[in-house]
C-alpha cells in the first residue's frame, strides 16, 4: 500500500486516501451543477440531536443518490460503537452496517447540494480528510458547511443563540460573540474544517446553542435556527416543514413539564433568563459574557434538572 509524503514537511506519512472511498457510478456527471456542501458526524457533541435532526430530514429527499461511500469498515471502532444486530428466534436475522455516505440531495425549489453524514470516523483522520478535500477538488465543491448542538446555559423561552466559524467573515453573519478563546477536545468534524481552510477551500459552520437541560432530548428550534442560518449563507432553500412541525409540541410539553415541576426547577430556568436578557441587549460589547449576573451554581441546577431529565427520557 502506498504512503504520501504531507506537501507541509511534517514527517507524517498518510496512507493513500483515494483508497479510502469510492464514487458511484456517473458521480461527477450527477454532482455537476451541486456547489455546496453540507457535512456532520453522528458521534461528537451534538446537544439536542440538532446535526441528526437535520441530516434526517434532509435525507428525506426523494430523489437523493449516492455519489460516494467511504470505507466505514476501516473508520469506525465497532468494539466502542457496536453496530445493531436483530435477533429473530433463533437466527440473527439483519444487521445494521456503519455508513459514512456522500449523497446529492435537493432543496424545497430543487436546487442540488451535497450532504456528507454518517459515523463519526474514529481512526485515521488525517487520511479520511485528505479524502475528503481530493472529493472536494474533484467534484467542484466552493464551499463546505458543517453543524451541529452545544449545551449552553440559555433558557429555552428565548430565541436559539448560535456560535459560527469559518474563513469567510461575510457569510458568518452578525451573531453575538459568545467566547473569546477556548480549547475543546477535536472532532473529525473540525479537524475536517481545518483541512479544508488548511487547503484553500471556503468553509463554514454553525454550532446551534441548546439549553443545557434539554441537550439528551431532540430539540427542534435549534435545527430549525441552523437551517435557517445555511439558508442564509448559501442561499439554498432548505426543507424544514416537519422540524417546524414539532417545535410547538416540544415547547408545549416542557412548558408543561416545568409548570409541573418544584419551584427550584422554576427558579433556576427564572435564572437563566435573566442572564440572557442582560446579555441579549448588549451586542455592541466585545464578549457578551463581560457583564456578570446572579445566577444558580452549576450544582444547583444540576440537582434542579436531573429528575426533569429523567422525565424527558421516559417521553422519547
Amino acid at each position: 500500500m502506498l504512503f504520501r509524503q504531507p506537501e507541509d514537511g511534517s514527517g507524517i506519512q498518510v496512507l493513500e486516501p483515494e483508497e479510502l472511498y469510492a464514487f458511484e457510478p456517473d458521480a461527477e456527471e450527477l454532482a455537476a451543477d451541486a456547489s455546496i456542501l453540507l457535512h456532520f458526524f453522528d458521534g461528537f457533541m451534538d446537544a439536542g440531536e440538532t446535526g441528526e435532526q437535520i441530516v434526517a430530514e434532509l435525507l428525506e429527499d426523494p430523489e437523493r443518490r449516492l455519489i460516494a461511500r467511504f470505507d466505514a469498515d476501516r473508520l469506525v471502532d465497532y468494539r466502542a460503537r457496536r453496530p445493531t444486530m436483530l435477533f429473530d428466534r433463533d437466527h440473527w436475522a439483519s444487521y445494521e452496517a456503519p455508513t459514512l455516505d456522500l449523497h446529492l440531495v435537493h432543496d424545497a425549489v430543487g436546487a442540488p447540494f451535497l450532504l456528507l453524514s454518517g459515523l463519526e470516523p474514529d481512526v485515521e483522520w488525517e487520511r479520511f480528510a485528505a479524502a475528503v478535500v481530493q472529493v472536494v477538488e474533484r467534484l467542484g465543491v466552493r464551499l463546505a458547511v458543517t453543524f451541529h448542538g452545544v449545551p449552553m446555559g440559555v433558557p429555552h423561552t428565548r430565541p436559539t443563540g448560535m456560535t459560527p466559524h469559518g474563513n469567510r467573515k461575510d457569510l458568518i453573519g452578525q451573531f453575538p460573540r459568545w467566547f473569546e478563546q477556548v480549547q475543546v477536545p477535536g472532532s473529525a468534524g473540525g479537524m475536517l474544517e481545518y483541512r479544508l481552510d488548511e487547503a484553500g477551500h471556503d468553509v463554514l459552520g454553525f454550532a446551534a446553542h441548546v439549553p443545557h437541560y434539554l441537550a439528551r432530548t431532540p430539540y427542534p428550534q435549534a435545527a430549525v435556527a441552523v437551517l435557517e442560518a445555511v439558508q442564509s449563507a448559501t442561499g439554498l432553500v432548505l426543507p424544514g416543514t416537519g422540524l417546524r412541525a414539532r417545535m410547538d409540541e416540544v415547547r408545549e410539553d416542557v412548558d408543561r413539564q416545568i409548570a409541573e415541576g418544584d419551584a427550584d426547577l422554576r427558579s433556576a430556568i427564572s435564572g437563566l433568563e435573566q442572564q440572557y436578557d442582560a446579555v441579549a441587549g448588549a451586542a455592541d460589547r466585545e464578549n457578551l459574557m463581560a457583564e456578570p449576573v446572579d445566577l444558580p451554581s452549576a450544582d444547583e441546577l444540576g440537582r434542579a434538572f436531573e429528575e426533569f431529565l429523567a422525565e424527558q427520557g421516559d417521553t422519547e
